[in-house]
């Protein structure tokens, strides 16, 4: 079991030596950075050298009997040990010897900083704890992420906490934290193709509501995906799902954003995603909805009348689906009034089962068009 901790940890630290070696040829990391870290990793891999070069030369017991007892109590003792890690937060590369007091203190610790993320003003006293807890497990991975994270966003520089982040992707690849962290990172420095590169790892893992909330809030999805494949849409008559990299639900969210933005033709740009999405699923209720009023809105007769046709087809595919009729009562308010307040009605009867905010809210701009339509009067 020692020998293979001891393998383990060489295998981390001359992974890293590697990676440190591919960043600093970007220029992701700094002279100072990569010579300091890599001088760590080094001594560390001397010093396990000398360890096992010790271990080898040591001599054997000669009482057989007594060393199969010392060693089946070491694996169980081990076991039991890999289990109670296994079931904590903190080190996960098992290199280093914590006891069970340890252990606790810093989990405790860890909550404690938990507690001061949601007030700025204690941010400072949850990266003094993140401290504490890495000079006892440097290699913590709660404590690394959260700390960088803090830092980030009080505005210290970027580059030494990607390199933090990068560092718990090797202790943890599924540390789903990080990646979102990091991800933010590389969008916020316009580093999109490698943002995306983590989104889609990131989208392979289950995830806590509260990072899915995070997703959501900074519309990370979108933002990644319509920078990244900017070029190609741009470039390409009509790309399809596929060349995109992207499902439905990623289409929809980058076609949000690009109409959001300020870019060029971001109109053009959001409408061959739409298409892309229809090509795949030709009744989609979203991109056929916003795909009709984009044709609307250009004045153009023609795409004025193929817009009418869309959402008419939408309709009858999707006819309980509220954003597609409130898309034709629009779209036909001033030359179909009838169906229109048809439409308006059957939307306000399928709110009437939901009570969330969002329903009141869709309920009163239901209202305000019935009101401008002057439906049952």
């Amino acid at each position: 079991m020692a020998q293979d901790s001891s393998e383990n940890e060489k295998y981390f630290l001359l992974k890293s030596l590697d990676d440190l070696d591919r960043e600093f040829a970007k220029g992701d990391i700094t002279d100072k950075d990569y010579s300091q870290l890599t001088r760590n990793y080094k001594r560390r891999l001397i010093k396990l050298t000398k360890e096992e070069t010790l271990s080898r030369k040591e001599p054997k017991l000669q009482n057989t009997k007594k060393t199969w007892v010392t060693v089946i109590s070491l694996v169980v003792l081990a076991l039991i040990s890999g289990l109670a890690i296994a079931n904590s937060s903190g080190e996960r590369t098992g290199s280093e010897t914590i006891t069970g007091s340890i252990r606790k203190s810093n989990v405790t610790k860890l909550q404690e900083a938990q507690q001061l993320l949601g007030d700025s003003e204690t941010w400072g006293q949850a990266i003094s704890i993140y401290d504490e807890v890495l000079e006892d497990q440097p290699s913590n991975v709660e404590a690394l992420t959260y700390r960088a994270w803090l830092r980030y966003r009080i505005g210290e520089d970027s580059d030494p906490l990607i390199k933090d982040w990068r560092e718990v992707r090797i202790l943890n690849p599924e540390f789903a934290d990080a990646i979102i962290f990091l991800t933010i990172a590389l969008s916020d420095e316009s580093k999109f193709s490698e943002a995306l590169i983590e989104l889609q790892e990131l989208q392979q893992l289950e995830i806590t509501s509260q990072l899915r909330s995070v997703l959501d809030s900074q519309g990370l999805i979108g933002k990644v995906y319509a920078e990244a494949k900017y070029d190609l849409l741009q470039n390409a008559e009509q790309p399809n799902l596929y060349e995109l990299e992207m499902n439905t639900q990623t289409a929809l969210e980058a076609a949000n954003y690009l109409l959001q933005s300020d870019k060029a033709q971001r109109s053009v740009s959001a409408l061959k995603l739409f298409r892309a999405i229809l090509e795949d699923d030709p009744s989609n209720p979203e991109a056929s909805s916003r795909q009709a009023l984009l044709l609307a809105q250009t004045g153009d007769v023609a795409l004025y009348q193929r817009a009418i046709n869309q959402i008419n087809f939408a309709v009858s595919q999707n006819p309980r689906n509220i954003e597609v009729l409130l898309t034709r009562a629009i779209l036909i308010s001033s030359s179909d009034s009838q169906t229109a307040c048809s439409d308006l009605n059957t939307v306000l009867g399928i709110l009437e089962l939901e009570t969330t905010e969002v329903s009141s809210q869709v309920s009163q701009q239901v209202d305000n068009l019935f009101s401008s339509l002057t439906c049952g009067q």
